[in-house]
């Protein structure tokens, strides 16, 4: 596997430390944040204000009000009752599951607690008992909705998953749950860092796809360092749980990222530029697409920015072209890599246009 360097962010393009510039069709950077105007602005603006970190505990006796507007504004926009923001999308995803057993036990009768992992599902949701799941994603839940409704009413269950596949892109149908018997016994907890942001309703995530009857336990952790373009992660769902994680020493004794960008996203929220970003992004998924119909190349979803191959060769025919995408192993050594190309709200149709070209010219 090649590795290039640069010293500069990509947006459009990416300009590696030799000198070489290609069109740049990678990263999470899906609403182009790394580049916007508007969040840069906020970022300046808020600097002067908060300085540039804050290295204090969320629960010192005095606390930046910044944190509490920001989690108010965000839980707005995602329809929850209850958020919080944190460092990164990783420790979102780690504090949630250190928790995950005292949320689900409070006032419950439970004896045990089993966990079931979906296949892929990210290491921010790695948790106690965690064993690595093999197969397809539909496979397995309806082998975990089987298990559940067979086992004894004194378990209390714990279900992780992704909100969507990545690296290969895949949807996943949590529709299936709704099969569940008891689902008051049953946690559903959902990364969704690679969908908030891109999809549903103006880029709120899969939310709207969770059954009413799992809904009151349903958790999600995202980070918001992808399409959000904010180097920190959140936490939301049920206003108890949240509030277990709140008195969590875990939670207490680590610091919030830095109140600046917390404003900038505060504030993006507030003006619709989000919601703006998305419309520009899905206008621009849309357009890809129609020029791909009847292609076979790629792994793709409607209204999503990623597009998959486990063809290893087209990474270096788009390189020949001028164009980079990324191609690696992930989440680790031993996975098989694929060559993913995304799209942002950065690109411009003629990118698209010849980006469409040199893969039909691939497959011949």
């Amino acid at each position: 596997m090649n590795i290039y360097h640069s010293n500069k962010l990509p947006g459009r393009i990416v300009e590696t430390s030799d000198g070489q510039e290609f069109l740049w069709f990678s990263g999470t950077d899906y609403l182009g944040m790394g580049h916007n105007e508007d969040l840069r602005r906020h970022l300046q603006t808020a600097t002067e204000t908060f300085g540039n970190h804050y290295g204090s505990s969320r629960n010192n006796s005095l606390r930046l009000s910044v944190y509490d507007d920001a989690e108010r504004q965000l839980a707005d926009f995602l329809q929850t009752k209850a958020l919080l923001i944190v460092s990164s999308g990783m420790w979102a995803g780690q504090l949630l599951m250190k928790e995950i057993e005292a949320i689900a036990l409070d006032g419950s009768n439970a004896i045990s607690v089993s966990y079931y992992y979906a296949p892929g599902v990210h290491p921010a949701l790695w948790g106690n008992a965690f064993d690595r799941t093999y197969g397809g994603w539909h496979e397995w839940a309806s082998r975990t909705v089987q298990q559940i409704n067979e086992s004894a009413p004194e378990i209390l269950h714990i279900i992780c998953s992704d909100a969507v596949g990545s690296p290969t892109v895949k949807a996943f149908d949590f529709n299936l749950f709704n099969a569940l018997e008891n689902p008051q016994n049953v946690w559903l907890i959902i990364d969704e860092s690679h969908s908030l942001g891109v999809f549903g309703t103006n880029g709120r995530g899969i939310s709207s796809s969770i059954g009413s009857k799992l809904w009151p336990q349903t958790m999600f952790a995202s980070s918001l360092n992808k399409a959000m373009g904010i180097p920190a992660g959140a936490i939301w769902g049920a206003e108890s749980a949240i509030e277990i994680i709140r008195k969590s020493p875990w939670f207490a004794g680590a610091s919030p990222p830095a109140p600046a960008y917390v404003y900038a996203l505060k504030t993006l929220l507030e003006e619709g530029i989000y919601s703006e970003a998305h419309a520009l992004l899905m206008e621009k998924v849309s357009y890809f697409s129609q020029k791909l119909v009847g292609n076979t190349l790629f792994e793709s979803l409607p209204d999503y920015p990623v597009f998959c191959s486990d063809n290893a060769a087209l990474f270096d025919h788009l390189l020949r072209n001028g164009m980079m995408a990324s191609c690696f192993p992930y989440p680790s050594p031993a996975d098989a890599p694929v060559t993913r190309i995304a799209i942002s709200s950065l690109h411009q149709k003629e990118d698209l246009d010849q980006l469409a070209e040199v893969c039909k010219r691939f497959i011949g």
